[in-house]
């Protein structure tokens, strides 16, 4: 996929299509969601050219002031994190283009108007033991902050996904009026989102010593 450029649009477009329709997918079931936003993401660079063109330019445009907005952001979260003596990580992403694309298209908005065009993941440094209530104490730290959309909670730390994904997501409106998506979660979390069923496995074995 990283290739495609060299060969001809015909077989471009095949290759893409089937990614879309059959590694994409597998990759997500896999839990190997790196390689899966960036197999739809290259997707759809070869079979929606344009629309992949577009959403990566106003993405480029707005890098700037997406970072600076991030890092405004985080300041309170970490500052009362380290209050608390946790060891944690926070990074801000943006959103694939290929998601971007489909709110654009399932809600019938343009870019400006997609209410959630990045996310700010917080990785705890915490035991087994105590992952699970430390990834709640920090949701309860950056709801003290900010107002949560109750629709908007995911817990995917009590019930995990078939996958094996584990995070507590939760969308909260920042300063401006805008909306974020933060994703919380441990580094034995982080790692099994990060590397899929392999890593999971890894720690399901080590449990059951």
């Amino acid at each position: 996929m990283r290739t495609l450029d060299s060969l001809s649009k015909a077989k471009q477009l095949k290759i893409a299509s089937e990614t879309l329709y059959l590694y994409a997918p597998l990759a997500h079931r896999l839990g190997l969601y790196p390689l899966k936003t960036e197999l739809e993401d290259l997707g759809l660079k070869f079979t929606k050219s344009e629309i992949y063109k577009a959403i990566a330019e106003k993405l480029q445009e707005t890098k700037d002031e997406r970072k600076k907005y991030i890092i405004k952001f985080s300041k309170p979260i970490k500052t009362k994190l380290k209050e608390h003596n946790l060891k944690f990580s926070i990074t801000g992403r943006p959103k694939s283009i290929f998601s971007i694309r489909n709110k654009i298209v399932k809600k019938g908005i343009d870019f400006d108007n997609v209410f959630d065009k990045f996310a700010v993941r917080i990785v705890i440094d915490s035991s087994l033991e105590s992952e699970k209530s430390d990834c709640w104490r920090v949701y309860s730290f950056v709801t003290d902050f900010y107002k949560p959309n109750p629709d908007r909670l995911r817990d995917w730390i009590s019930t995990p996904k078939e996958n094996g994904y584990e995070s507590l997501h939760t969308t909260v409106m920042g300063e401006d009026g805008k909306w974020v998506e933060v994703q919380i979660r441990s580094k034995r979390m982080d790692e099994i989102a990060e590397k899929g069923y392999a890593a999971h496995w890894k720690y399901k074995q080590e449990g059951d010593k």
